[in-house]
């Protein structure tokens, strides 16, 4: 069986030694990568590249590295339109040689494989639905080359990890290869990396404070915490303050993860403006209103220095308003809120709350709304709202 260098194993007891990572991207404007996977925060991302590094940059950054190899990552996939970029990925990756290091890629391009022998020393082959179907497609032509297959686990409690794991040992007795399973930087649930141990090396669990603390090369040469948000300590953060309410999509995500795996972006109602002020100075996000000056409540979106989830923001003005806000909600299923703990519309009831979250059914909201909080343009908000509950597998009731 084909496994990583020593170097990557003794990485995961050993954080000091960091590894190093190249976040590439070679389109000089957009996204250069041919699958928008759901864990997936690179494409929004300011620190992503436009175009490749320079050899002088590449040389700068990994001569600090310990190790033995260093790693080239999307961003956008290393082996995206692979004819049109080979000549980039060679150049860096000769760079990277010159220096004395081994190249390691990761990549789900199954096609182009193949031509990474004498290029890569190591690929990484991201796993997903489609690179699971099409992996005996291509396998007879890897010989020679050194694969591991790379896993990032769903964003769920660990005690859903855990009830998964014959799953992932029959998915490594299938491939044949190492098995890394990456923890999600999205997931909000603690994780005890001891409790995804499988006891050989077969398949090695990765926890996120490992690429954390790691070393990127991206626009700037960063560690991994300023270039990624961590959304669990994000998600700590604003469960723990009092003038924050929580509501939409990441609060379905809280009460039933399982059915509601990802959330696109963080909605929350702010009833201080020192919540923006903090998100600001402590978690790197720039807001700008949507609203007008004059208008209540005000309007905020707010984008992350780093690779992370956008906030939009309601600011009102006390806990009965925002209460007010979220149990006027077009559907019944949205009539929830986190501040501190769960409170649900009474006049819907928390059972049939939980019950339209966990079945994904979005039943108009019965009897007159109040819609005096709501933003001017709340119609066609609504309607932006109903067409994402469908593109999520929701069944609309009317």
């Amino acid at each position: 069986m084909n496994s990583l260098p020593r170097s990557v194993c003794s990485s995961l007891s050993n954080i000091l030694n960091k590894n190093f990572t190249i976040i590439v991207n070679w389109k000089a404007r957009g996204f250069g990568c041919a699958k928008a996977c759901s864990y997936c925060n690179w494409r929004g991302s300011p620190l992503l590249p436009q175009g490749a590094q320079s050899p002088e940059a590449v040389s700068a950054f990994i001569r600090q590295c310990k190790k033995s190899f260093i790693t080239i990552s999307g961003g956008g996939d290393p082996l995206y339109q692979f004819e049109e970029n080979y000549a980039a990925l060679l150049s860096m990756a000769a760079t990277i040689k010159e220096d004395g290091f081994k190249v390691r890629i990761i990549t789900r391009e199954l096609l182009h494989v193949a031509k990474l022998k004498g290029l890569a020393d190591f690929v990484s082959i991201s796993l997903d639905d489609d690179v699971l179907t099409t992996i005996d497609a291509h396998r007879d032509q890897w010989d020679g080359i050194d694969i591991e297959f790379s896993l990032v686990l769903p964003p769920l409690p660990i005690e859903d990890l855990i009830a998964l794991k014959p799953q992932y040992a029959a998915l490594h007795k299938l491939l044949g290869r190492r098995l890394v399973l990456r923890e999600n930087f999205n997931s909000v649930f603690p994780l005890t990396p001891s409790a995804m141990s499988f006891g050989h090396r077969g398949i090695v669990f990765v926890p996120k404070s490992l690429c954390l603390s790691s070393r990127y090369l991206s626009t700037i040469e960063c560690a991994g915490h300023e270039i990624v948000q961590d959304n669990a300590e994000l998600a700590g953060f604003l469960m723990d303050r009092s003038d924050v309410v929580l509501f939409g999509g990441f609060v379905k995500h809280l009460i039933a993860p399982s059915a509601h795996l990802e959330y696109n972006d963080i909605d929350l109602i702010a009833l201080s403006t020192s919540v923006i002020d903090e998100l600001t100075s402590k978690y790197g996000y720039s807001f700008k209103e949507t609203s007008s000056d004059a208008s209540y409540p005000r309007y905020f979106l707010g984008k992350s220095s780093r690779a992370g989830k956008s906030i939009q923001v309601v600011l009102l003005q006390s806990i009965a308003n925002a209460r007010e806000f979220i149990f006027n909600a077009q559907y019944a299923v949205d009539r929830v809120g986190y501040c501190r703990g769960f409170f649900f519309d009474p006049a819907t009831g928390e059972a049939e709350i939980r019950k339209a979250i966990q079945t994904k059914t979005a039943q108009l909201a019965k009897g007159a709304r109040s819609m005096g909080l709501f933003h001017a343009n709340r119609d066609q908000i609504e309607r932006r709202h109903t067409v994402k509950l469908i593109k999520k597998g929701f069944r609309i009731v009317q």
